[in-house]
């Protein structure tokens, strides 16, 4: 049986420190190229660059930004 996967997955560093298998979870990768340049080894650096899926950037829309603290 095939797995079902999402149709769409955004990831964060800790997604590619951890070398998660996201084109297992998920149809279409999505990140920030401020994530991609937050990582500084090496090792992940250089994975990103033979990803067995395409990493497709996005900016959030200002709207979609929210800042500061809120009380839960």
């Amino acid at each position: 049986m095939a797995p079902c996967l999402v149709e769409h997955v955004v990831a964060d560093a800790g997604a590619f420190l951890k070398k998660a298998p996201l084109q297992e979870i998920g149809k279409n990768i999505y990140t920030l190229k401020d994530v991609v340049e937050e990582i500084r080894d090496k090792p992940t650096r250089r994975s990103l660059a033979f990803l067995p899926y395409e990493l497709k950037f996005k900016d959030p829309l200002p709207e979609h930004i929210r800042t500061g603290t809120t009380a839960l």
